[in-house]
């Protein structure tokens, strides 16, 4: 591994530690607060963050078909300007597959540090 590996699986480390940390105090604020027991608490973080993190890796394309023109007196030309813009989308990106779920580093972060939670519950 290079230096900027290293770096970069250092940074990462360091933002797991870090979200677990959090994690763990927001769960003790909250059993101090209310009666709830701490194991359910974290449980129920670590599901939030790891649904958080799934759902910040999925993305999609905003200029695809859309319902704008419904009802209005030009909703042939308006779907007909959304299925052109569509096509040349397709065409440009005709070589180049993009795909809807791109898996980046806070993404497996917010997964990963939800694991965590989950696995500190189990252990306590």
């Amino acid at each position: 591994m290079n230096k900027r590996e290293n770096k970069r699986l250092v940074k990462y480390i360091f933002f797991e530690i870090l979200l677990s940390a959090i994690l763990l105090l927001i769960g003790l604020a909250i059993v101090y607060f209310t009666n709830y027991n701490f194991k359910d608490v974290l449980f129920v973080e670590g599901m939030v963050v790891i649904i958080l993190g799934i759902f910040s890796g999925i993305s999609g394309n905003s200029t695809g078909l859309s319902l704008q023109g419904m009802g209005q007196n030009n909703a042939q030309y308006v779907s007909n300007a959304n299925l052109e813009t569509l096509k040349e989308e397709k065409e440009k990106t005709k070589n180049n597959l993009n795909p809807n779920i791109s898996i980046g580093l806070n993404m497996v972060s917010l997964i990963i540090g939800g694991a965590i939670c989950i696995i500190i519950d189990f252990i306590i």
